[in-house]
């Protein structure tokens, strides 16, 4: 076949046949006629890049059979017009990618279908009739979704741009994409000029459709602020909103879910005004908040589920975008690992050269560290222990972080574990079923603001029954946890931190401690809670536990016959009492099964314990909780104290060879040796004869100082005596 040669004009190889793809300023986004015309050059019949544009294709050659149908909005997040809009954008999208790729008229008059049918019907188009937020949208219940929309359908307009004629664009322009940029920028201007994720998806959204209009004036808007003078916008926003280290302030989950409009329009921004050097801004930021969000995953790429959050992985679309951009500038080959697991990429140019470069990929390595949080990195943060090998690391992590906001939960110096691909100590993360609409219209449900939010959901200290801050938004926001001290060796990894204002005149000190393997055979945790007070309290310390009870050594009075609610407020109201036990030896343990691994925690504690074994479900008539077990440690009428926990990994459970071995704890006791405001030093004998023994400065975190306890001397915040 002979290929007439025009300068105008790129062929694209390794699809299925052989198409021709007009060179122009157009597409100018994410895709740009460059890419195009790199793509262009591609041989490759089998690589990533050419899979994932064949999955589209067949998805997009279906979606144009039809015309599109674009409903007057009536329905909440799951319901059908809610969820045919988000369809439309996504095929509108898809389609934009393949008429680039195809130049197929079909795939355009498909998208000009669809603009013209909304075109014709945003401009009469009232606020929607489904009232569940204070920032409503038009097609969607919320503006935030309104935002989304436009963020997806201005990348389609951008792909057939020079395919429509000027009257067309025109309509268009005027009916749709501009009076939607008043209706997001001007109409809802407090959210635009919002510091948040929210105002995020805003100004990227009208940056996007701005770019492509040519509107060089709400370009910068978006990036500035309305008022153009950086105290706002998506500048500001990422000063604000990002810690020196890539950590977003409202925690895990909205750091995935606003990482799409952060990295993809800086990436536009890059496409078109490349002497802003955005991805440069704060030290490279944009890209740390990439490999953050990487870390804080667990060994299966789940997400941490700190602060509102549900199920994700590091498969989601905004990873996806994040990885793909992230490796094209750093070229980082662990990154690649990441994809592979994600087997898609974008189509794009970063994409394409993810793709050509997958075979570069080296293991991603979850490693130890500390994430700072606020803008200066002063605002607390998460201490991430890990120790073993990749496949079956042990992971700890402690959240000391500042409020998170909105999205933020009252869970200071709260911790969770992963081990051997499970989660062993758990965060319940968010109340809420996303997009279903039986349950509150897919919005969050009442229990995530009565339970999960509070501090009883969390293995965090709570003291008197009230939630940190009393539950206070307004004034958890003010303070931050302060960091006392973080170490990573071989044997011994810590984190420890002090919090001092969520609870009046009580100071909560929590040391964490991940041991190696090397002395027991599976890790050791070791958690050491200090607390001082000049008051009585009541304190209560819980631990979601993941897996099924399998001993004890302590009796207990089993709730059977008649269960009641732990308490009656601040999320107590939620759990069902399952067992009391008042009467506990010097050392209590308690034993469950998780996979084929056992997990012991044993705790001690130099005033009066009693242990309530918990499960959720109480005064849940709607069913919208999970039965989850827990564990819950109770010090009443108690000023200062302290209680020493620890959680041993242990033997094996094999139920296809049916045999177990060691499932019984390996430390017969554990003792608080020393114990004042200066010092604390603490022995766990192990039932081998051997002991391990922790001496901690509580004041002073100066690395090289000496100390004296009793008879043990040490250097340093801390020492580890085996």
């Amino acid at each position: 076949m002979k290929i007439k040669k025009n300068t105008n004009q790129h062929y694209f190889y390794g699809l299925s046949g052989l198409a021709v793809i007009n060179a122009q300023n157009h597409p100018c986004l994410t895709l740009t006629h460059k890419d195009v015309a790199d793509i262009s050059r591609s041989k490759s019949n089998e690589n990533l890049f050419t899979s994932t544009i064949n999955a589209i294709k067949r998805r997009t050659d279906i979606s144009v059979k039809t015309p599109m149908v674009v409903p007057l909005p009536k329905d909440a997040g799951g319901g059908y017009t809610h969820e045919q809009h988000k369809k439309n954008y996504t095929n509108m999208y898809e389609a934009g990618l393949m008429y680039q790729l195809y130049n197929d008229k079909k795939y355009a008059d498909y998208i000009k279908d669809g603009l013209m049918k909304y075109a014709k019907m945003y401009p009469s188009l009232p606020l929607h009739p489904v009232i569940k937020s204070s920032y409503r949208g038009k097609l969607f219940w919320q503006g935030l979704n309104e935002s989304v929309w436009l963020f997806y359908t201005s990348q389609a307009y951008d792909c057939i741009y020079d395919y429509l004629s000027k009257k067309e664009k025109e309509y268009i322009e005027n009916n749709l994409f501009k009076p939607m940029v008043k209706f997001i920028a001007v109409d809802n201007e407090k959210t635009f000029s919002k510091i948040h994720n929210h105002g995020t998806w805003s100004v990227a959204s009208v940056g996007m459709i701005s770019y492509v209009m040519g509107d060089k004036d709400m370009v910068e808007k978006s990036l500035l602020g309305p008022k153009k003078d950086g105290k706002a916008g998506f500048l500001r926003q990422i000063e604000e909103l990002f810690s020196p280290d890539g950590y977003f302030v409202e925690g895990p989950y909205y750091q995935r879910y606003s990482l799409q409009p952060f990295i993809t329009f800086a990436q536009v921004i890059n496409n078109n005004e490349p002497e802003r050097k955005i991805f440069e801004l704060k030290d490279g930021v944009l890209v740390k908040a990439v490999t953050t969000l990487l870390q804080m995953t667990d060994n299966n790429g789940e997400l941490f589920k700190f602060n509102d959050s549900l199920e994700k992985n590091w498969k989601t679309t905004e990873l996806i975008w994040g990885v793909d951009i992230a490796y094209s500038i750093t070229e980082d080959p662990e990154l690649l690992y990441i994809a592979k697991q994600q087997n898609s990429v974008t189509i794009t140019g970063a994409g394409y050269k993810v793709a050509q470069d997958i075979e570069k990929a080296k293991q991603f390595k979850h490693t130890t560290l500390n994430i700072s949080d606020g803008p200066n990195g002063e605002n607390g943060g998460i201490g991430v222990l890990r120790t073993g090998e990749e496949e079956h690391q042990t992971t700890m992590a402690m959240k000391y972080t500042s409020q998170g906001m909105g999205h933020g939960h009252f869970d200071r110096l709260g911790f969770i574990m992963f081990d051997n691909n499970n989660d062993i100590i758990t965060d319940y993360g968010a109340a809420r079923f996303l997009n279903i609409e039986q349950k509150n219209g897919g919005h969050y449900l009442y229990e995530n603001d009565k339970y999960a939010k509070q501090t009883i959901a969390h293995n965090a200290l709570v003291v008197d029954e009230k939630s940190h801050f009393n539950g206070n938004l307004k004034e958890a926001s003010k303070y931050s946890p302060a960091l006392y001290a973080f170490d990573n060796t071989a044997d011994t990894k810590l984190i420890s931190a002090i919090e001092t204002n969520a609870a009046d005149g009580v100071k909560m000190h929590r040391s964490i401690f991940l041991l190696s393997e090397k002395y027991l055979g599976q890790p050791l945790v070791i958690d050491l809670m200090k607390v001082q007070s000049d008051k009585t309290h009541k304190y209560d310390l819980p631990l979601h536990y993941s897996g099924h009870l399998i001993h004890t050594n302590y009796k207990y009075a089993a709730q059977d016959k008649i269960r009641k609610a732990l308490g009656n407020k601040n999320g107590y109201e939620f759990f069902w009492v399952e067992a009391i036990a008042d009467s506990l030896p010097a050392t209590a343990t308690t034993t469950w099964l998780k996979g084929n691994r056992f997990y012991t925690l044993s705790v001690t504690s130099n005033n009066t314990l009693s242990i309530y074994l918990n499960k959720l479900g109480a005064n849940d008539p709607n069913f919208n909780l999970r039965n989850e077990p827990s564990i819950l440690l109770r010090q009443n009428n108690a000023k200062n104290t302290t209680i020493v926990s620890t959680i041993e990994i242990h033997g094996d459970y094999n139920p296809q060879k049916e045999y177990t071995i060691n499932p019984y704890s390996s430390i017969k006791e554990i003792k608080i040796k020393e114990d004042n405001a200066k010092y604390t030093v603490i022995e766990i004998l192990l039932k081998n004869d051997k002991t391990i023994t922790v001496c901690m400065s509580n004041e002073n975190n100066t690395p090289s100082v000496s100390h004296q306890c009793g008879k043990y001397k040490w250097e340093g915040i801390y020492k580890i005596i085996y």
